[in-house]
C-alpha cells in the first residue's frame, strides 16, 4: 500500500511539473505591443501603397499616415524588418521590450540607397558643455545610450536621413527637457559628422557655477527685477542655446563656450529687448545688461 502511494504522489508531481511548461511546452508566451510610424527618406511622407512590417511573428500594414501597430510581438524578439514599394527592405535591430508594455519607436524611415550611413555624437549640456551621461538617443527606430563622457554611436541609419525642418529622432534625459533631432544635410554612407545634440535643464534654473555671459535685466521705476524670461541664442542662425529666469536683483547668467551671440529678454507687458555680443574666451566673462521699455 505504501509502495502504491509513493508511486501516486512521484506521479502526480510530475503532471505538476509538466503544466508549468519544464517539459513538454504549454507555457504562457510574454509579449509587447510595437508601434511606429513609417516614413520615407525620398519624399518625406508615409509609403503609398502601404508598407509591410514584421517583428516575432506579428505582421501589419501601415496605414494612411504611416503609422503601424504589431500586437503580441514575444518579448524575446530582437529584430524588425519592414518593406514597401520602390525602397530597400529594412531589417534593424529593436529595443528591449517588456512583457505588457508598448514599445513607441517613433518615426522609422526607408530608404531608396539602403542603410549603411553612420553617425558619432555627444549629448552636452546647454548651460556647462558638459557630458550628459545615460541619454537615450533614438534616431530612425534606432536607440542608443550616451556614455560617460556623452558619447553616442549609432549604425545602420538610412542613406539620405534628414534636411532641414525634418525631425529624425528625439533626445531624453532625466531632468532635461526632450530634443529634437534635426540633421541639415542628409546622411551619406558611412560616417557623418552631425555635431553635439544640446540638452537644456528645465527653463526656470540659472547655470550653476561660474557663467560666461551674464548680466542684469531691468527697467525703469521698478524695485524687483525677478521672473524675467532671458534667452540665448547663437549668432548667426539663431538657435536657442539655453533659457533662463532672471532672479529678483535681475541677475541672470549662462554658460557658453567661445562665440557669438544674441541675449534676448521677453517680460509681459514690456517690448523685448536684445542685444548682440561676442565671448572671446571662456576664461574672460562678459557683461550684458538689457533695459525693458512699456509695450506701446
Amino acid at each position: 500500500m505504501r509502495r502504491m502511494l509513493a508511486l501516486l504522489t512521484v506521479g502526480a508531481t510530475a503532471a505538476a511539473l509538466s503544466g508549468c511548461g519544464g517539459g513538454g511546452g504549454g507555457g504562457t508566451t510574454l509579449t509587447a505591443v510595437v508601434r511606429g510610424r513609417i516614413m520615407l527618406v525620398t519624399t518625406g511622407a508615409a509609403p503609398s501603397p502601404a508598407a509591410t512590417v514584421t517583428a516575432g511573428g506579428a505582421t501589419a500594414a501601415t496605414a494612411a499616415d504611416g503609422s503601424f501597430v504589431l500586437a503580441a510581438v514575444p518579448v524575446t524578439t530582437t529584430r524588425i524588418a519592414v518593406t514597401a514599394t520602390g525602397m530597400k527592405a529594412l531589417n534593424q535591430t529593436l529595443p528591449t521590450l517588456s512583457a505588457g508594455k508598448t514599445t513607441d519607436l517613433a518615426d522609422i524611415y526607408l530608404s531608396d540607397v539602403g542603410y549603411t550611413a553612420d553617425i558619432a555624437t555627444r549629448v552636452v549640456r546647454s548651460d556647462t558643455a558638459a557630458a550628459v551621461a545615460g541619454a537615450t538617443v533614438l534616431v530612425s527606430g534606432l536607440t542608443a545610450v550616451s556614455g560617460a563622457d556623452g558619447s553616442v554611436s549609432i549604425a545602420g541609419l538610412p542613406v539620405g536621413l534628414g534636411g532641414p525642418l525634418v525631425q529624425v529622432g528625439v533626445a531624453k534625459a532625466t531632468g532635461y527637457e526632450d530634443k529634437a533631432i534635426i540633421f541639415d544635410l542628409p546622411l551619406g554612407a558611412g560616417a557623418n559628422s552631425v555635431g553635439d545634440i544640446v540638452l537644456s535643464p528645465p527653463v526656470g534654473e540659472i547655470p550653476p557655477g561660474p557663467s560666461t555671459i551674464r548680466g542684469k535685466v531691468t527697467w525703469t521705476g521698478g524695485t524687483a527685477f525677478g521672473g524675467t524670461s532671458v534667452s540665448l541664442l547663437s549668432r548667426p542662425g539663431g538657435v536657442v542655446v539655453a533659457n533662463g529666469i532672471t532672479q529678483d536683483a535681475g541677475d541672470y547668467g549662462f554658460w557658453a563656450p567661445a562665440g557669438s551671440y544674441t541675449v534676448v529678454a521677453t517680460r509681459s507687458g514690456y517690448a523685448e529687448a536684445r542685444k548682440d555680443c561676442d565671448l572671446a574666451r571662456p576664461d574672460v566673462p562678459i557683461q550684458v545688461d538689457l533695459t525693458l521699455t512699456p509695450a506701446p
